[in-house]
């Protein structure tokens, strides 16, 4: 899933900042003129992840792991708020052992919690078209 900064804020006039939430982890891609700069954070070396949305104005979004931190801003309250979320259930995910191709689990199993990622609208239909043909070794 991907959500994109307005560019009616502060520092994303000209390029916005881009976060695509996939079933794997986060990547925030924070465009430049002559030098951008893009992070990847898998959901299990995520720490932590907070969220400013003030009354007025656009909200800011911070993610850290493994001693780095990466903020962005310019995404609505309700598109943070998904993001979290989505990197919530992403980590519960790993942890259960359903993303990182642990063996307690089937490939029914592993199946059916993608399905449930893409209804809740964490991970997009393509990804779980992806992620499936990788489970199925296609």
């Amino acid at each position: 899933m991907k959500f994109t900064a307005s560019r009616l804020s502060s520092g994303n006039k000209m390029f916005p900042t881009e976060i695509y939430l996939e079933s794997t982890g986060i990547t925030i891609k924070i465009p430049g003129l002559f030098k951008g700069e893009t992070k990847q954070f898998d959901f299990n070396h995520i720490a932590s992840v907070e969220i400013d949305t003030p009354l007025i104005g656009f909200s800011t979004i911070s993610i850290f792991a493994g001693g780095t931190q990466m903020t962005a801003t310019g995404f609505t309250k309700a598109e943070v708020k998904q993001i979290k979320e989505g990197i919530e259930k992403g980590k519960s995910s790993v942890k259960s052992g359903t993303l990182s191709g642990g063996s307690t689990s089937s490939v029914a199993d592993e199946l059916k919690k993608l399905k449930d990622l893409v209804d809740s609208g964490v991970i997009s239909e393509s990804d779980f078209e992806q992620q499936k043909n990788k489970i199925l070794g296609n």
